[in-house]
């Protein structure tokens, strides 16, 4: 029960936290895109502490370094000190000083371990610092005092949905992923039941945010629950293979910073693509 009541808390402020936070429009929302690097930072630690549970020895420090990158270029393009193409640049260069600090192992035994050790550290660089990109150029597109709101509701009402009609229907339902054997078919259908909800209320309360068809809008939305279910059985997938449970402890209630935000990682550019190119 005690871990029920922190989870329902942490969702009744964190919430309206974060909801503020992508209202604030200071400096083109500064603020939120300083959180959003600081998570993304944090995030692939974790992931690289993942890669260290199957015993991948990674670097203690560049971990946090390549995770804060990509966030910290979107940012750059939204107050245009970076086009696209800088930052596509950017990364290319960081992706090869990666790759290429393996050709000065010293030893026998570290060359060995060169393999693994790259693609560790290739995957901290995108995961999740790549969709968190995304995620923070949704407030560079029109309307998008409305957009980000948008997105975070309709993902976090998806993931407190599905937990909230899994914790009380639940076990009468089928658990169709060995992954994550916790979730089942009816937590399914309550988060999506909840995308849909604040995709259509959104439609009608924001007209033109979202484009003009409504059809259209409740097909992106199916789409959109169905990727933020599988950013959470993804991670699910992460953690089982290195044997742990959460991804980290630095949230009561709910653990890592992954276990946080997997679940928006898959519907960022998702939505962004949708905003950007299928809106009319």
């Amino acid at each position: 029960m005690n871990k029920v009541l922190i989870r329902v808390l942490l969702f009744v402020i964190g919430l309206p936290a974060v909801l503020g936070l992508a209202l604030w429009n200071w400096q083109v929302y500064l603020p939120l895109a300083l959180v959003a690097t600081v998570v993304s930072a944090f995030g692939a630690d974790e992931t690289a502490a993942l890669f260290r549970q199957k015993g991948v020895a990674l670097n203690r420090v560049l971990p946090f370094l390549l995770g804060a990158l990509l966030p910290f270029l979107a940012y750059l393009e939204n107050r245009h000190l970076l086009s696209a193409e800088e930052s596509f640049g950017i990364t290319t260069a960081v992706l090869i000083i990666v790759l290429i600090r393996q050709v000065f192992t010293n030893s026998e035994e570290r060359l060995e371990a060169a393999l693994p050790k790259v693609g560790g550290m290739v995957f901290t660089l995108f995961y999740p610092g790549l969709f968190l990109y995304f995620f923070l150029k949704i407030p560079s597109l029109p309307d998008s005092a409305f957009l980000t709101p948008i997105f975070l509701a309709a993902t976090f009402g998806n993931d407190a949905w599905a937990w909230l009609f899994g914790t009380l229907w639940g076990r009468w339902s089928k658990r169709p992923f060995r992954v994550s054997p916790s979730k089942s078919n009816i937590g399914f259908l309550g988060g999506g039941l909840a995308t849909l909800l604040i995709f259509g209320a959104s439609f009608f309360l924001f007209p033109g945010a979202l484009g003009h068809q409504l059809w259209l809008v409740l097909l992106v939305a199916v789409l959109f629950a169905l990727s933020t279910i599988l950013g959470d059985l993804f991670e699910s997938s992460l953690k089982r293979s290195a044997k742990v449970k959460d991804s980290g402890n630095l949230i009561p209630g709910r653990g890592g910073i992954l276990d946080s935000i997997d679940s928006l990682l898959f519907s960022a550019p998702l939505f962004y693509f949708f905003l950007q190119y299928g809106r009319f």
